[in-house]
Parts: structure tokens; sequence; C-alpha cells
């Protein structure tokens, strides 16, 4: 394959790339799903389609049915080990936006998110400072909105940035969940907190019709049911679509959050993510809306207008519970890598004493979807698994099961495109970037 000159920053780049996004926490771009035809209610053995240009090792086969609530099943096998799509991805980056040493603009600091703009301009949520930083095509800056603050269009505390219709961008605080709206040249359109009977809705996606997936939490014990005092808990995270602040919400119910464990330590209470704790996902899937744990190889995919459960995408897999042993050592590099040492680092496994185990490791760690209504699964790793780079399942749009895709190693994938992955890197001496690599299909 031809290799891709990369461009750094505040140089041109000679191809456009295409604007099509994924859907995930804060994507914006959408495309219309393939809706499956009403008459295939029975159960059919279905081939994935030739179509797909995969190896036949990469094949799968996919049992569909129907339950007695007229829910589509889709059951997979698990690809070949070594199967993989005929996908090429980029040997190097074609745009990487950070520097060790240069102008503001250019330090990445806690870049948690971005998206690609239409006009192919590059808008980065940089955390650290509570900025959207845009760059053009290339990688050179532009312009940068919002900031520090409480008020209109500022932030304390910037969660994601996203694509909202036409060509405006939406991002959104993470303290109050509040919403801002700007327009293509960053000028602050409206601002507005999404209020629910149960308190202010966290967004977590923006869907391509303006719709917003917000959610409300609360804690319960390992039952589900009320929590009594120390120990293990689990968010229960209730679900609604609105249409920005004022039509009357699409509601999905509640599903099982991350989940966490609460301790005295030195006479204070301490909070903590439970290691290999599972948790919950979100996307955007054609004309669906997928909310999901991973406690299970499941994805579940429900009706945008309705809230009905519609589709469940299942694919073979193995799960076991963590050993102790496996949990302290996760813990050791944890807290190796926070940079604690000695005493302190004595003092805080003491924290973790009464900690316990999950009942299962995660049956997978992420997922997103593609604007051709493709869904992407990133497999989980059990402790001993030498995987050199981010594996994927990639499922069709009618959950059938692909084949295999691996992305570069260290990129924390943020969107995926018709032709491009847009993610964060991290070198050896913490300095970030924000990168788009091409993908050829």
């Amino acid at each position: 394959m031809e290799r891709t000159p990369r461009r750094r920053i505040g140089h041109r780049r000679t191809r456009r790339i295409g604007h099509d996004r994924s859907r995930r926490i804060g994507r914006g771009g959408r495309t219309t799903g393939r809706r499956r035809p009403a008459g295939l209610l029975a159960i059919q053995l279905a081939a994935v389609p030739a179509a797909c240009q995969q190896d036949d090792s990469a094949k799968s086969r996919a049992i569909e049915t129907r339950d007695s609530a007229g829910v589509l099943i889709v059951e997979n096998e698990r690809p070949a080990e070594d199967s993989r799509l005929q996908w090429r991805i980029g040997p190097e980056p074609s745009v990487s936006i950070g520097e060790v040493a240069g102008e503001d603009p250019y330090l990445l600091d806690g870049a948690n998110d971005a998206a690609l703009l239409p006009d192919g301009r590059i808008a980065v949520a940089n955390g650290g400072t509570n900025e959207l930083r845009v760059f053009d095509s290339g990688g050179a800056h532009l312009a940068t909105w919002g900031g520090e603050g409480e008020g209109p269009g500022e932030f304390t505390s910037l969660a994601a940035v996203g694509r909202w219709r036409g060509d405006s961008v939406v991002a959104w605080n993470r303290s109050t969940w509040a919403v801002s709206i700007f327009d293509a040249e960053g000028a602050l359109g409206r601002s507005f907190v999404l209020d629910s009977e149960a308190g202010a809705l966290e967004p977590r996606a923006v869907l391509g019709d303006g719709s917003i997936l917000g959610r409300t939490g609360e804690p319960v014990s390992r039952t589900g049911g009320p929590l009594s005092g120390m120990g293990y808990r689990r968010s229960r995270e209730t679900y609604q679509l609105r249409q920005a602040e004022t039509a009357s919400p699409v509601e999905f119910g509640a599903h099982p959050g991350r989940e966490s464990y609460l301790d005295i330590l030195g006479g204070m209470p301490v909070l903590g993510l439970l290691p290999f704790g599972r948790s919950l996902h979100e996307a955007e899937w054609g004309e669906l809306v997928i909310i999901t744990p991973d406690d299970d190889y499941e994805v579940r995919a429900y009706e945008r207008t309705t809230g009905a459960l519609a589709r469940i995408v299942r694919r073979e897999h193995e799960n076991r519970a963590p050993t102790r042993g496996e949990v302290d050592e996760a813990l050791d590099d944890a807290l190796a890598r926070a940079g604690l040492s000695g005493p302190r680092l004595d003092a805080a496994r003491q924290g973790y004493r009464n900690m316990p185990l999950v009942e299962r490791f995660p049956a997978f760690l992420e997922l997103l979807t593609d604007p051709l209504d493709h869904l992407w699964v990133r497999e989980a790793s059990l402790p001993g698994t030498d995987r050199p780079a981010p594996l994927w399942t990639v499922f069709d749009p009618e959950g059938r099961a692909l084949g295999f895709v691996e992305t570069p190693d260290g990129l924390a994938v943020f969107e995926i495109g018709a032709d491009y992955l847009l993610g964060r890197a991290t070198d050896e001496l913490g300095v970030e970037s924000v990168q788009v690599w091409g993908l050829e299909r």
C-alpha cells in the first residue's frame, strides 16, 4: 500500500477527509439505517454477504429469530481468531495535532473528545483548560472557543464536543450538564440544561436529528435494592431522549451502570470504581439507539420514537470472574502509574482491603458505530492476554458479525468515519495528540 505522508500542524492537506462520522457519546452525524423487510420473521440462517470483501476465514454465520414480543435476536458465532476484514488503516496518522513544546493551542491537556466538522475542521475538547480548540483540516489552529468560567458558553469541566444540526457545534459541561450550541464561527447560540423530574439529565449522545440522549442515576446494591452502608454499589441509569429542552421525552427505562465500592479510610468515606468493573454504553445505530451494559456480549438497541426494545445482537464469548491476585496486580499497576510508593503506596493498598470482586469481567470494552451503520465492538482482554493492538468485532447494519479489525496501538478512538479514524494518542512522555488516520474499506 502506498504510504500516506504524515501532516503535522501548520501543513496543508492535499486531500479532504470525508466528514461522515461515527455515533457515540457526543456524536452528531446521522445516516439512515437500512430497515429489515417485515417478512423476515421466521428463524433463518444467514451468511455474511460476500460484498463485504473479507477473507472466507473471517465470515461468520448468524441465526436470526424473533421473540414473543417481536424483538429481533441475532446470534453470532465468534469470528476465527486469525480472521481480519480486508480493511486497511494507514501506516501513520495523516493529521497529528499536539506538540511537546510550542504555542499554547498545540499543547493539549486532557483532550477528552474531538469532532470532525462538515467543512473538514477538527474541534478538540481540551478538558485541562475547558476550551474548544478548532483546527483546520491540516491541523493548523484557527480559533479557541469557550474557556474556564460559569457564564454562558463557558465550562468548569468540559466533557464532550460534537456536531449539531447544520454546521453548528455542541459541547457540554460535566458538573452542571449545561449544553452549549455554537455556530460555525464560534458564536454562542444558546445554552440549556435538560431537566427531568429526577433532576438535570447527563447528556450522553447527540443524535443526527438534534435529539439528545440523557440519563439520571442512583446507586443500588448488588441485588438491585436500596443501599445499606458501606460496600458494593452499582449505578442504575434511567434514560430519556429529548428534542433539546422543549419536546416530550421518549423513555428508555433503567439500566445497570458502573460498579463501585464505598469504604471508610482514616475516618473518611472513600468511593472508587472496582477493578475490571462493568459499565454501560450508548450509541446511535441507524434508526435505533443502543443502550447496553457490558455484563454479557449482548448489544441491545431500541426504537428512538417509542423507546421499545427492537433488536438484540449477541456473539459467542467465554468469560469468567477475576481472581483476587489479578485484582491486586491491577491495583498495584494503577497505583504505580499514579506515582505512589513506600508508605503512601501501602496506605492506598490498605484502602482497598475490603474491596469485593466483580462477578465477571466486562464482555467488551467499548462500542462505536460508523456512517455506514456498521457496529464496532472492542474486545476485552483477560489478564495475561498478549494483544499487540486493540481488536474490534465489526457487525453489519443488521447485526451480523463480519470479522475483526485492529486499530492503531495506543489510539483512543473518538469516532469512526467512512474513510477515517479520529482519536487521541499519548506518548511515553505523556504528550497528547489528536490524530486522524485514513481508513480504506
